[in-house]
């Protein structure tokens, strides 16, 4: 089983303004508790035992939210990167050791990310994407695969009409060094700008096997927009 975990969480997040000019998106709350505190609490429900956050804007808040349960890992240039560039940085931390990989600004049921865990402990892709499969909007982070689930790209400028789903924000990685030299090589040679998933379409390309995984029914919410907070706080509201 997988027991590292990284958590990219250092955004500005400025499409939630005015609710993220005080604190970072990752600890806006959701049922009395912050989206990372309860990614951090069920990853290790789920077995993991040590994660790393990424930390940029108001990383001081969020260090203190997680106190030493968690290693903070600083992304300097958090104003002038993307995702993937915070993904860069926690190379150190991971090494050569399989990791769960997860956007901060999620919310999701307890089932969808045990069963994640504990079904890619035994993978041999080189990585592994929750996707939830079936019809998606413009803005959502959409995939193409191959019938067997190989991943062939995957990226927002798909058209919604040729998507196969939506990467949904958790990834399992087997083969960190090949990550992370694909994410280097991209950063080098392309830009600090693009998101994750172009490294993840270019090891699809160069061969390795990315599997997108479904999510099935279980339910999830990435949270951009103050629509989505309010629809994440229904969603999940204790009965």
């Amino acid at each position: 089983m997988i027991k590292k975990a990284v958590i990219v969480a250092a955004g500005l997040a400025t499409r939630l303004h005015p609710l993220t000019l005080s604190r970072p998106k990752p600890l806006l709350s959701v049922d009395g508790e912050s989206l990372l505190v309860r990614s951090v609490r069920l990853l290790r429900e789920s077995g993991v035992a040590e994660i790393g956050v990424v930390v940029g804007y108001r990383a001081d808040m969020i260090a203190e939210a997680v106190e030493s349960h968690v290693t903070c890992i600083a992304n300097p240039f958090y104003r002038h990167c993307n995702n993937m560039g915070s993904l860069w940085m926690a190379r150190h931390f991971v090494g050569a050791t399989p990791f769960i990989y997860l956007h901060g600004d999620l919310i999701y049921s307890e089932k969808l990310l045990a069963d994640f865990v504990a079904v890619t402990g035994a993978s041999t892709a080189s990585v592994d994407l929750l996707t939830s499969f079936g019809p998606v909007d413009d803005e959502a982070m959409k995939v193409r695969t191959r019938d067997d689930g190989r991943l062939i790209e995957s990226s927002k400028s798909i058209g919604a009409s040729d998507a196969d789903g939506e990467w949904i924000g958790i990834a399992a990685v087997q083969r960190p060094r090949d990550l992370f030299a694909t994410l280097e090589r991209h950063l080098l040679n392309h830009g600090l700008l693009d998101y994750d998933t172009a490294a993840f379409t270019a090891m699809a390309a160069a061969g390795e096997e990315v599997k997108c995984l479904p999510s099935g029914e279980e339910p999830w919410v990435e949270i951009d927009t103050a629509e989505d907070l309010e629809l994440a706080r229904s969603q999940f509201a204790r009965v």
